[in-house]
Protein backbone atom coordinates (compact mmCIF):
# COMPACT_ATOMS: atom_id res chain seq x y z
CA UNK A 1 0.00 0.00 0.00
CA UNK A 2 1.46 3.37 -1.04
CA UNK A 3 1.80 5.58 1.42
CA UNK A 4 -0.70 8.88 1.55
CA UNK A 5 1.60 12.04 0.94
CA UNK A 6 -1.44 14.33 0.13
CA UNK A 7 -1.22 15.45 3.93
CA UNK A 8 2.68 15.94 3.66
CA UNK A 9 3.58 19.29 4.86
CA UNK A 10 5.65 21.37 1.70
CA UNK A 11 9.10 21.82 2.69
CA UNK A 12 8.24 25.72 2.23
CA UNK A 13 5.31 25.21 4.57
CA UNK A 14 7.99 23.53 6.96
CA UNK A 15 10.56 26.62 6.50
CA UNK A 16 7.32 28.60 7.40
CA UNK A 17 6.48 26.79 10.83
CA UNK A 18 10.37 27.00 11.76
CA UNK A 19 10.43 30.18 11.44
CA UNK A 20 7.13 31.15 13.89
CA UNK A 21 8.14 28.86 15.86
CA UNK A 22 12.48 29.34 16.17
CA UNK A 23 11.23 32.77 18.40
CA UNK A 24 14.00 32.68 20.67
CA UNK A 25 17.03 32.27 18.03
CA UNK A 26 17.84 28.86 19.40
CA UNK A 27 17.71 26.72 16.44
CA UNK A 28 20.10 26.62 13.88
CA UNK A 29 21.28 25.21 10.54
CA UNK A 30 23.70 22.53 11.14
CA UNK A 31 25.96 22.99 8.11
CA UNK A 32 26.16 26.73 9.18
CA UNK A 33 27.24 25.67 12.73
CA UNK A 34 29.47 23.39 11.35
CA UNK A 35 31.71 25.95 9.80
CA UNK A 36 31.55 28.43 12.19
CA UNK A 37 34.77 28.23 14.50
CA UNK A 38 34.38 26.54 17.90
CA UNK A 39 34.48 29.03 21.07
CA UNK A 40 36.89 28.77 23.18
CA UNK A 41 36.68 26.77 26.81
CA UNK A 42 36.40 29.40 29.67
CA UNK A 43 36.93 27.46 32.51
CA UNK A 44 36.51 28.86 35.83
CA UNK A 45 38.33 26.47 37.97
CA UNK A 46 40.33 24.53 35.18
CA UNK A 47 39.11 21.25 34.06
CA UNK A 48 37.07 21.39 36.85
CA UNK A 49 34.19 23.46 36.31
CA UNK A 50 33.21 25.41 32.83
CA UNK A 51 32.08 29.21 32.98
CA UNK A 52 27.83 29.54 32.50
CA UNK A 53 27.36 25.93 34.25
CA UNK A 54 24.92 24.71 37.68
CA UNK A 55 27.28 22.92 39.69
CA UNK A 56 25.98 20.52 42.20
CA UNK A 57 28.06 20.13 45.26
CA UNK A 58 26.44 17.46 47.28
CA UNK A 59 27.19 15.48 50.82
CA UNK A 60 25.70 13.89 53.68
CA UNK A 61 25.07 16.53 57.21
CA UNK A 62 28.11 17.78 58.68
CA UNK A 63 30.09 16.49 55.79
CA UNK A 64 31.44 20.16 55.18
CA UNK A 65 29.67 21.20 52.09
CA UNK A 66 28.94 25.06 53.27
CA UNK A 67 33.37 25.10 53.75
CA UNK A 68 33.53 23.71 50.53
CA UNK A 69 31.33 26.04 48.59
CA UNK A 70 32.65 29.23 51.17
CA UNK A 71 36.30 27.87 49.54
CA UNK A 72 35.36 27.54 46.36
CA UNK A 73 33.99 31.19 46.45
CA UNK A 74 37.07 32.48 48.28
CA UNK A 75 39.89 30.98 45.58
CA UNK A 76 37.18 32.23 42.63
CA UNK A 77 36.95 35.62 44.06
CA UNK A 78 41.08 36.01 44.22
CA UNK A 79 41.90 33.91 41.63
CA UNK A 80 43.45 31.49 44.14
CA UNK A 81 43.84 27.67 43.31
CA UNK A 82 41.01 25.63 44.47
CA UNK A 83 41.72 22.03 46.13
CA UNK A 84 45.12 22.14 43.75
CA UNK A 85 42.95 23.63 40.68
CA UNK A 86 43.88 27.04 38.56
CA UNK A 87 40.85 29.38 39.04
CA UNK A 88 39.93 32.43 36.62
CA UNK A 89 39.30 35.76 38.96
CA UNK A 90 35.77 36.56 38.78
CA UNK A 91 33.23 38.51 41.24
CA UNK A 92 31.22 36.49 43.58
CA UNK A 93 28.15 36.45 45.57
CA UNK A 94 27.26 33.78 48.09
CA UNK A 95 23.84 33.20 49.65
CA UNK A 96 24.34 31.81 52.80
CA UNK A 97 20.91 30.21 54.46
CA UNK A 98 22.13 28.06 56.73
CA UNK A 99 24.91 28.84 59.25
CA UNK A 100 24.92 31.73 61.26
CA UNK A 101 26.91 34.82 60.31
CA UNK A 102 29.07 34.39 63.56
CA UNK A 103 30.55 31.10 62.44
CA UNK A 104 30.53 32.06 59.08
CA UNK A 105 32.30 34.70 59.39
CA UNK A 106 35.32 32.41 61.32
CA UNK A 107 34.95 29.85 58.45
CA UNK A 108 36.26 32.93 56.12
CA UNK A 109 39.10 33.39 58.30
CA UNK A 110 40.32 30.69 58.28
CA UNK A 111 40.33 29.91 54.41
CA UNK A 112 41.46 33.43 54.06
CA UNK A 113 44.67 32.69 56.62
CA UNK A 114 44.80 29.05 54.52
CA UNK A 115 44.92 31.02 51.51
CA UNK A 116 46.97 34.26 52.81
CA UNK A 117 44.01 36.45 51.35
CA UNK A 118 43.39 39.92 53.38
CA UNK A 119 39.94 42.08 53.45
CA UNK A 120 41.61 44.25 50.48
CA UNK A 121 42.16 41.15 48.26
CA UNK A 122 38.14 40.31 47.98
CA UNK A 123 36.90 43.63 48.11
CA UNK A 124 34.46 44.30 44.98
CA UNK A 125 35.56 40.70 44.60
CA UNK A 126 33.07 38.64 46.96
CA UNK A 127 29.56 39.59 48.45
CA UNK A 128 28.15 37.33 51.25
CA UNK A 129 24.64 37.43 51.74
CA UNK A 130 23.73 36.23 55.03
CA UNK A 131 20.28 34.65 55.15
CA UNK A 132 20.12 32.17 58.05
CA UNK A 133 16.31 32.75 59.06
CA UNK A 134 15.25 35.39 56.42
CA UNK A 135 13.01 34.10 53.30
CA UNK A 136 15.39 34.37 50.43
CA UNK A 137 14.13 33.53 46.61
CA UNK A 138 15.74 33.17 43.20
CA UNK A 139 14.87 35.96 42.09
CA UNK A 140 16.25 38.79 44.81
CA UNK A 141 19.60 36.22 44.27
CA UNK A 142 19.73 36.87 40.80
CA UNK A 143 19.29 40.75 41.30
CA UNK A 144 21.70 40.81 43.57
CA UNK A 145 24.52 39.21 41.45
CA UNK A 146 23.45 41.38 38.67
CA UNK A 147 23.59 44.54 40.33
CA UNK A 148 26.84 43.31 42.04
CA UNK A 149 28.07 42.09 37.97
CA UNK A 150 28.88 38.93 39.64
CA UNK A 151 30.02 36.19 37.12
CA UNK A 152 29.70 32.90 40.07
CA UNK A 153 26.90 32.63 42.66
CA UNK A 154 26.73 30.10 45.35
CA UNK A 155 23.44 28.91 47.03
CA UNK A 156 24.04 27.48 50.37
CA UNK A 157 21.34 24.95 50.68
CA UNK A 158 18.89 23.94 48.16
CA UNK A 159 16.18 23.39 50.40
CA UNK A 160 16.08 26.62 51.90
CA UNK A 161 15.84 28.90 49.07
CA UNK A 162 13.45 26.03 46.73
CA UNK A 163 11.14 25.93 49.56
CA UNK A 164 9.46 22.76 47.58
CA UNK A 165 8.79 18.64 48.22
CA UNK A 166 11.79 17.63 46.50
CA UNK A 167 10.35 14.18 45.53
CA UNK A 168 7.77 16.01 43.89
CA UNK A 169 8.62 16.20 40.30
CA UNK A 170 6.25 19.27 39.05
CA UNK A 171 8.23 21.39 41.79
CA UNK A 172 11.38 20.18 40.88
CA UNK A 173 10.61 21.34 37.61
CA UNK A 174 9.63 24.73 38.72
CA UNK A 175 12.78 24.82 40.68
CA UNK A 176 14.88 23.64 37.48
CA UNK A 177 13.18 26.64 35.35
CA UNK A 178 13.99 29.20 38.75
CA UNK A 179 17.64 28.50 37.71
CA UNK A 180 17.58 28.56 34.28
CA UNK A 181 17.87 32.53 34.43
CA UNK A 182 21.25 32.72 35.76
CA UNK A 183 23.03 30.35 32.97
CA UNK A 184 20.94 33.21 30.53
CA UNK A 185 22.64 36.16 32.42
CA UNK A 186 25.99 34.14 32.26
CA UNK A 187 25.84 33.36 35.78
CA UNK A 188 27.50 30.14 37.16
CA UNK A 189 25.44 28.67 39.61
CA UNK A 190 26.80 26.48 42.54
CA UNK A 191 24.01 24.87 44.28
CA UNK A 192 24.30 22.68 47.74
CA UNK A 193 22.58 19.57 48.11
CA UNK A 194 21.86 17.24 50.47
CA UNK A 195 22.21 13.88 49.89
CA UNK A 196 19.43 11.38 51.42
CA UNK A 197 19.91 9.27 55.16
CA UNK A 198 22.32 6.35 55.14
CA UNK A 199 26.10 6.10 53.77
CA UNK A 200 26.91 8.30 50.86
CA UNK A 201 29.49 5.94 49.65
CA UNK A 202 27.10 3.30 48.83
CA UNK A 203 25.37 5.32 46.16
CA UNK A 204 26.58 6.35 42.55
CA UNK A 205 27.38 10.14 42.83
CA UNK A 206 24.58 11.26 40.51
CA UNK A 207 22.22 9.86 43.07
CA UNK A 208 23.29 11.41 45.54
CA UNK A 209 21.20 14.93 45.77
CA UNK A 210 18.27 14.05 48.03
CA UNK A 211 14.90 14.31 45.79
CA UNK A 212 13.48 13.65 42.61
CA UNK A 213 15.75 12.53 39.85
CA UNK A 214 15.12 15.81 38.09
CA UNK A 215 17.76 17.49 40.42
CA UNK A 216 20.68 15.35 39.44
CA UNK A 217 20.57 15.46 36.09
CA UNK A 218 19.87 19.25 35.73
CA UNK A 219 23.38 19.91 36.59
CA UNK A 220 26.33 19.77 34.63
CA UNK A 221 29.02 19.21 37.31
CA UNK A 222 28.25 17.47 40.17
CA UNK A 223 30.95 17.51 43.14
CA UNK A 224 30.36 15.12 46.01
CA UNK A 225 31.76 15.61 49.48
CA UNK A 226 31.82 11.93 51.16
CA UNK A 227 32.96 10.71 54.83
CA UNK A 228 36.08 8.69 54.66
CA UNK A 229 36.21 5.46 55.79
CA UNK A 230 38.88 5.60 58.39
CA UNK A 231 39.63 9.27 58.86
CA UNK A 232 37.23 11.27 60.56
CA UNK A 233 38.71 14.87 60.19
CA UNK A 234 38.82 13.27 56.20
CA UNK A 235 37.01 13.50 53.23
CA UNK A 236 36.75 12.02 49.79
CA UNK A 237 36.26 14.51 46.66
CA UNK A 238 34.74 13.08 43.78
CA UNK A 239 33.16 14.84 40.63
CA UNK A 240 30.93 13.88 37.94
CA UNK A 241 31.57 16.28 34.97
CA UNK A 242 29.78 16.95 31.74
CA UNK A 243 32.41 19.43 30.03
CA UNK A 244 35.75 17.48 31.45
CA UNK A 245 36.79 14.35 32.18
CA UNK A 246 36.07 13.13 35.19
CA UNK A 247 38.81 13.55 37.62
CA UNK A 248 40.08 10.64 40.29
CA UNK A 249 38.89 10.76 43.42
CA UNK A 250 41.25 12.41 45.67
CA UNK A 251 41.19 12.71 49.98
CA UNK A 252 41.03 16.16 51.57
CA UNK A 253 41.82 16.55 55.56
CA UNK A 254 39.91 18.96 57.10
CA UNK A 255 41.79 18.53 60.45
CA UNK A 256 42.64 22.65 60.58
CA UNK A 257 39.28 23.87 59.94
CA UNK A 258 39.80 24.24 56.15
CA UNK A 259 40.09 21.64 52.90
CA UNK A 260 43.62 20.63 51.99
CA UNK A 261 44.73 17.85 49.43
CA UNK A 262 45.91 15.23 51.79
CA UNK A 263 47.61 12.94 48.80
CA UNK A 264 48.63 10.49 51.73
CA UNK A 265 45.24 9.34 52.94
CA UNK A 266 43.91 6.97 50.39
CA UNK A 267 40.32 8.13 49.09
CA UNK A 268 38.50 5.59 50.91
CA UNK A 269 34.61 6.49 50.79
CA UNK A 270 33.10 5.40 53.95
CA UNK A 271 30.54 2.51 53.19
CA UNK A 272 27.69 0.28 55.07
CA UNK A 273 30.23 -2.65 54.47
CA UNK A 274 33.46 -0.87 55.90
CA UNK A 275 31.52 1.65 58.32
CA UNK A 276 33.22 -0.30 60.92
CA UNK A 277 36.55 0.75 60.03
CA UNK A 278 35.45 4.32 61.02
CA UNK A 279 34.74 3.98 64.38
CA UNK A 280 37.49 1.49 65.00
CA UNK A 281 39.88 2.27 67.83
CA UNK A 282 43.44 1.61 67.68
CA UNK A 283 45.08 0.02 70.51
CA UNK A 284 47.47 1.50 72.20
CA UNK A 285 51.21 0.88 71.54
CA UNK A 286 52.15 -0.85 74.91
CA UNK A 287 54.83 -3.04 76.62
CA UNK A 288 52.50 -5.92 77.74
CA UNK A 289 54.89 -8.16 79.61
CA UNK A 290 54.60 -6.29 82.88
CA UNK A 291 51.05 -7.03 82.76
CA UNK A 292 51.18 -10.61 82.06
CA UNK A 293 54.16 -10.29 84.74
CA UNK A 294 51.67 -8.59 86.83
CA UNK A 295 48.55 -11.07 86.25
CA UNK A 296 50.40 -14.23 86.85
CA UNK A 297 52.05 -12.78 90.47
CA UNK A 298 49.21 -12.28 91.37
CA UNK A 299 47.36 -15.25 90.35
CA UNK A 300 50.43 -17.66 91.77
CA UNK A 301 50.06 -15.43 95.43
CA UNK A 302 46.19 -16.46 95.03
CA UNK A 303 46.77 -19.86 94.60
CA UNK A 304 49.35 -20.12 98.00
CA UNK A 305 47.00 -18.07 99.71
CA UNK A 306 44.35 -20.93 99.20
CA UNK A 307 47.18 -23.84 99.49
CA UNK A 308 47.24 -24.65 95.81
CA UNK A 309 49.56 -25.66 93.68
CA UNK A 310 50.28 -22.66 91.40
CA UNK A 311 50.85 -24.55 87.52
CA UNK A 312 49.84 -21.45 85.58
CA UNK A 313 46.70 -20.00 84.03
CA UNK A 314 44.71 -20.40 81.68
CA UNK A 315 45.65 -18.52 78.19
CA UNK A 316 41.59 -17.44 78.29
CA UNK A 317 41.55 -15.83 81.88
CA UNK A 318 45.60 -14.31 81.58
CA UNK A 319 43.72 -12.31 78.82
CA UNK A 320 41.22 -11.01 80.49
CA UNK A 321 43.37 -10.04 83.40
CA UNK A 322 46.00 -8.54 81.24
CA UNK A 323 43.20 -6.41 79.57
CA UNK A 324 41.77 -5.45 83.25
CA UNK A 325 45.00 -4.34 83.91
CA UNK A 326 45.77 -2.81 80.91
CA UNK A 327 42.02 -0.69 80.83
CA UNK A 328 43.05 0.84 84.03
CA UNK A 329 46.02 2.64 82.65
CA UNK A 330 45.02 3.58 78.82
CA UNK A 331 41.79 4.62 77.75
CA UNK A 332 41.52 1.36 75.61
CA UNK A 333 43.08 -2.15 75.25
CA UNK A 334 43.80 -4.23 72.47
CA UNK A 335 41.23 -7.05 71.57
CA UNK A 336 40.81 -10.43 72.85
CA UNK A 337 42.43 -11.94 69.81
CA UNK A 338 45.21 -9.41 69.81
CA UNK A 339 45.99 -9.49 73.42
CA UNK A 340 46.35 -13.50 73.15
CA UNK A 341 48.62 -13.10 70.21
CA UNK A 342 50.28 -10.49 71.62
CA UNK A 343 50.98 -12.99 74.94
CA UNK A 344 51.91 -15.48 72.56
CA UNK A 345 54.98 -13.37 70.85
CA UNK A 346 56.56 -12.79 74.85
CA UNK A 347 60.49 -14.36 74.88
CA UNK A 348 60.18 -17.90 76.46
CA UNK A 349 62.91 -16.74 78.52
CA UNK A 350 60.37 -14.89 80.64
CA UNK A 351 56.81 -16.86 79.98
CA UNK A 352 56.35 -20.36 79.65
CA UNK A 353 53.31 -21.21 76.98
CA UNK A 354 52.58 -25.35 77.61
CA UNK A 355 50.91 -27.18 74.73
CA UNK A 356 46.57 -27.79 74.92
CA UNK A 357 46.96 -29.74 78.30
CA UNK A 358 43.80 -31.44 80.26
CA UNK A 359 43.55 -27.57 81.37
CA UNK A 360 43.73 -26.24 78.33
CA UNK A 361 46.70 -23.72 77.69
CA UNK A 362 48.47 -23.36 80.23
CA UNK A 363 50.80 -19.84 80.86
CA UNK A 364 53.16 -18.75 83.82
CA UNK A 365 56.74 -17.06 84.32
CA UNK A 366 59.40 -19.36 83.64
CA UNK A 367 60.37 -19.27 87.10
CA UNK A 368 56.91 -21.02 88.21
CA UNK A 369 56.67 -23.49 84.83
CA UNK A 370 59.26 -25.88 85.75
CA UNK A 371 56.64 -28.63 86.39
CA UNK A 372 56.51 -27.88 82.22
CA UNK A 373 58.87 -29.64 79.67
CA UNK A 374 58.18 -28.72 76.02
CA UNK A 375 58.09 -31.48 74.36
Amino acid sequence: MQPDFEKAIKKDDAVANLESHDSTGTCVDAADWLNAEDEPDKPLVEGFIECGEVVAMVGQAKAGKSLLALQLAVCVATGKPFLGMRCARRPVYIGNLEVSAKQYKKRLRRICKMLNVGGEDLRGWLFIDNMKGETATWETALAVCQRQKCELAILDPFYQIARIVETDEQQCLEAVGKMKPFAKSGITLGIVFHSPKGFSGDRQLIDMISGSSILARFPESVIGLMNHATDKTARVVDAVLRNYPPPEPFAVSLAEGVLQVAPDILPEVATSRNSWKRNKVEAPAIDILPYVESALTAAKEDAQNGNIEFRGVKKGALIEKVRTLIKADHKNAPGRDATGDLIEGLPPDKVTITAKTAQGVLIGLKEDMGWYTRK
